[in-house]
């Protein structure tokens, strides 16, 4: 996050930097936080959101190239902490977008 953004504001603009994806932002999923391991290590805390594509055009970033992936692959490629975050998203991914949180 930058100084003075809202954690809305900075999955909107990580999604365009990484994906070239405008989103919308629907709701948030959940969190998962994970203590430093070390004095030179920093702690995290990872907000999950459910958003929708609603323009631009998927491209590569100096992050990699994004692809999409079926639910399968997905579950397969899942760290063990986040599954119940990808769960929490199933239970809720056909509910309708309210107004975009902000």
């Amino acid at each position: 996050m930058r100084w003075r953004e809202h954690p809305t504001q900075t999955a909107r603009r990580e999604v365009y930097e990484e994906t070239g994806l405008q989103v919308k932002i629907c709701d948030l999923i959940g969190y998962h936080s994970a203590d430093s391991t070390g004095i030179t290590r920093m702690s995290t805390l990872i907000l999950v959101f459910r958003g929708e594509v609603v323009g631009g055009e998927l491209r590569s970033s100096i992050e990699g190239q994004p692809v999409w992936l079926d639910e399968a692959d997905v579950q397969d490629k899942l760290i063990s902490h986040y599954a119940h975050l990808f769960e929490k998203y199933k239970a809720v991914r056909e509910r309708t977008c309210p107004s975009e949180l902000s």
